[in-house]
């Protein structure tokens, strides 16, 4: 068995990736990192450009998940059957990993149970036509928020943005999975569909990148600037369950304009990172790497920050860029050594067991659905 999984490592990997992702899936994975080791309440221009991923960088990391997810549906090379298997068995895989990893000392909210729910609904959700993929986007986007507020309103205790562990009981889980965590489904599931729904366009067209980029930056910086003039009109919130919540787009607040502006971040990022890589690859080849073991450095910088005896940690803004510095120097050689050697992370082979699954699982007659002009991974 210890040799088949070598063998799938070294040979697993599809013979086409869209570079954009990859680099899109690094740049994620550095926010997060930048946010988790520094402060994000420093004044002043640096201050700000410092914490510009506070709040961003997660949305990037589901955004791009659901164009992942979206061209694993269509690839050629899987029936929808298997692709439903794949992504149960991603579910299955990252529920456990994320409320086990929830228990370490590390002081970071995981992300990956959130990806496991978020999963299982695509296994549905994938099968909608690109309309009802935009309404239903459309539709957590407006209600998903209300409803967030209207449940912090009435249970303030309950909605303290703090992740489920693996010993809490099953419907604390739960809800915080889906209604009070700190990536709660009625909410983040609008990125996540946003990413279905971008993955069925041909993202290598010129046309597409530019519309990513027009389109996201002004959302984003209507949303920024409506944000900004609603709260001198209306005033600061008082109570958890105030309405004028509604009006803000503070970093992780659940409510509309973050997340609309965030996601309009995200999309802005992610075709600033197709047109970048597809013109430098060769330059961006190191963070494309690092993109494509994403899981692994996020697991690995999860267990780095648990550590007591480092300090990983700091208030200083000079101190955290250097520590962001040193993470990122160090996990970017460790992702070029890998994937000098080896088509897939040691996690990211977990996720797609063609392993287990080749042989077992036949194409259901009149399924099997072609991507396309869309570029394929």
């Amino acid at each position: 068995m210890a040799d088949e999984i070598v063998s799938a490592v070294r040979r697993g990997s599809p013979r086409h990736r869209i570079r954009g992702l990859d680099l899109a899936r690094g740049l994620a994975l550095f926010g997060m990192i930048a946010v988790h080791v520094g402060p994000t309440d420093i004044p002043g221009a640096a201050g700000r450009l410092y914490a510009a991923p506070h709040g961003r960088a997660s949305l990037l990391f589901v955004l791009v998940a659901g164009v992942g997810v979206s061209l694993l549906d269509r690839s050629r090379s899987s029936s929808s059957r298997e692709a439903a298997a794949k992504l149960g068995w991603r579910a299955v895989l990252l529920l456990p990993a994320g409320l086990v990893l929830q228990e370490l000392d590390h002081g970071v909210n995981v992300i990956l149970q959130s990806y496991a729910l978020l999963f299982l609904v695509a296994i549905l959700a994938v099968q909608l036509p690109d309309r009802w993929l935009l309404r239903v986007a459309g539709g957590a986007l407006a209600l998903g928020p209300v409803a967030f507020l209207l449940g912090r309103g009435a249970e303030p205790g309950a909605y303290t943005r703090i992740s489920a562990t693996v010993t809490d009981p099953p419907g604390d889980i739960v809800h915080a999975l889906v209604l009070s965590g700190p990536y709660p489904l009625v909410v983040w599931i609008a990125p996540f569909l946003v990413g279905l729904w971008l993955g069925r366009r041909d993202l290598s067209s010129a046309g597409s990148q530019r519309r990513l980029l027009v389109v996201g930056g002004v959302t984003a910086l209507i949303a920024l600037f409506s944000a900004r003039t609603l709260v001198v009109l209306l005033g600061t919130p008082r109570s958890p369950g105030d309405l004028r919540f509604l009006a803000t787009s503070g970093a992780h607040s659940q409510m509309p304009l973050w997340l609309l502006g965030g996601t309009a971040a995200a999309v802005f990022v992610l075709g600033v990172s197709l047109r970048v890589a597809g013109r430098w690859p060769r330059a961006t080849w190191p963070l494309q790497a690092v993109g494509q073991l994403a899981l692994t450095a996020y697991v690995l910088h999860l267990v780095v920050l648990q550590v007591p005896q480092a300090p990983l940690r700091t208030d200083s803004l000079l101190s955290a860029v250097g520590l962001v510095a040193a993470f990122g120097i160090g996990l970017t050689i460790l992702a070029v050594l890998w994937r000098r050697r080896f088509h897939r992370g040691p996690l990211e082979l977990l996720l797609r067991p063609d392993w287990l699954t080749t042989g077992r699982l036949r194409a259901v007659p009149g399924r099997e659905r072609a991507a396309g002009d869309v570029a394929r991974r």
